[in-house]
């Protein structure tokens, strides 16, 4: 009988590439994957590390799953990820349930870390400068469905947020080559993907680290060409690098959607410079204008974040103004941490705990009124729906995307009529709206339904 192994995966979705890229490594040493850590050997958290509640939520699972290596099956507790690469030798001693730690650098050394573990080695902790970069050829087991696959274009970061840690914790910036993601693609689309959703901590610096300017341009152009892929989605484009020639390029590509997301984090110009540490984007409103101007039926999601360091009750209010005046599609809303290590942290006049948080709680409400009233005015239409499958909470509903939402952080369209074939995209129309959600019932069509639609 074959050992067992369970991944969890925390945090974002190139942290979900990383856990699926460990996967392959595990599967090489003899284990079997299974969804139950109590019945596992090995239990393994690929840890997120970019805020002190992410650490706080890893801590917590971390001491949960051990308490398997008293009461279960497990033998060898691993964690990975970015808060071993931020806290390093810490660890050691505050977490001695876990028998090795691999940093973000050391992900795609799991398989001999273990190996050297099994063999005797006493060493727990394998941490280095992040420089590895995952290629077409690298072994890598999907967790999504079938039918839609994150790309991962790049690794690291070398922008200068004075609140972010990511270029300590995933190193500079270095991206793949336009024809070895595009050869990925290919494969993605001979296992039957029909989503591609293109991620990196800044998908738009596409091959400014070789020194080219029109890297993601040129990507996107040829994606365009891949046979059997639908749809492709941008995640996490940085705004300043957002310019007229890739609006032009998504707008006339055949499969590119019409979704951008852009993490904006505020509008007002003096919190704009002291986030992002210098000249930077400011007219955000012309910026938006600029974008609907090229891509009409655009969905637009941001992130902001409340509670920076010297914001004002007229900055939130400003803030708050420029969010109604703009009608996003999604937004994400967090509060300002004064992370250890970050520029930020250092700034002077911080903003109290609470009054950040009644901030954010103000700015989602908000939020989710505008969400509804724009999903209010698609009742009636007839738009393209990704099927992905029987409905979470029911068996007798299915549920599936629009172009417009992107897998697990966007609303989703529940299908309330029709036979419905999972990974296929179908045409339906929309019966009602939520705040965050659709209900739509299919519409038989013989014809490929393409994009339609946002």
């Amino acid at each position: 009988m074959k050992a067992l192994a369970c991944v969890i995966s925390l945090g974002c979705s190139k942290n979900l590439v990383d856990s699926e890229v460990m996967v392959p490594q595990l599967l090489k040493l003899g284990y079997s994957m299974c969804p139950d850590p109590s019945e596992a050997s090995l239990i393994l958290v690929n840890t997120c590390g970019f805020l002190k509640s992410a650490v706080t939520e890893a801590l917590d699972t971390i001491l949960e799953l051990a308490r398997h290596k008293v009461s279960g099956s497990c033998r060898l507790l691993v964690v990975t990820g970015c808060m071993v690469q931020r806290y390093g030798k810490k660890l050691l001693e505050l977490l001695p349930e876990v028998d090795l730690f691999l940093g973000a650098s050391h992900y795609q050394a799991l398989e001999e870390s273990v190996q050297s573990h099994l063999r005797g080695n006493p060493r727990r902790l394998f941490i280095a400068p992040p420089r590895d970069l995952l290629t077409s050829d690298t072994p890598r087991l999907r967790s999504t469905g079938f039918f839609s696959a994150y790309l991962k274009i790049a690794e690291g970061c070398s922008n200068r947020c004075t609140f972010c840690l990511i270029p300590h914790l995933r190193g500079p910036y270095r991206s793949r080559t336009e024809g070895d993601v595009v050869g990925e693609a290919q494969r993605l689309a001979a296992e039957g993907v029909k989503e591609i959703n293109l991620i990196a901590q800044d998908t738009t610096a596409f091959g400014s680290d070789r020194g080219e300017r029109q890297g993601l341009v040129r990507l996107l152009e040829s994606l365009d060409r891949v046979d059997e892929i639908d749809w492709v989605r941008l995640l996490y484009a940085y705004p300043d690098r957002v310019e007229g020639l890739l609006l032009r390029t998504m707008a006339q590509g055949r499969k590119i959607t019409p979704y951008l997301d852009v993490p904006l984090q505020h509008c007002v110009p003096r919190i704009l410079k002291a986030m992002r540490g210098g000249d930077c984007l400011t007219d955000v409103e012309g910026f938006i204008e600029d974008v609907r101007s090229a891509m009409p039926d655009v969905s637009l999601r941001t992130s902001l974040i409340v509670g920076f360091p010297g914001e004002t009750d007229r900055d939130f209010r400003d803030l708050c103004s420029f969010v109604e005046r703009v009608g996003f599609d999604h937004a994400g809303v967090f509060e300002f941490s004064a992370e250890e290590g970050s520029r930020a942290a250092r700034f002077p006049h911080a903003v109290d705990e609470d009054v950040s948080a009644e901030r954010r709680h103000v700015l989602l409400d908000l939020q989710r009124e505008i969400s509804r009233k724009r999903l209010e005015r698609m009742v009636g239409r007839t738009v393209s729906v990704l099927v992905e499958g029987p409905h979470p909470e029911t068996d007798l509903l299915l549920a599936g995307r629009m172009a417009g939402q992107a897998p697990e952080v966007d609303g989703s369209v529940i299908i309330t009529r029709g036979k419905g074939e999972t990974g296929r995209i179908m045409q339906a129309r929309i019966t009602a709206a939520h705040d965050y959600d659709v209900e739509a019932e299919l519409v038989p069509s013989p014809e490929d339904p393409g994009l339609g639609g946002p």
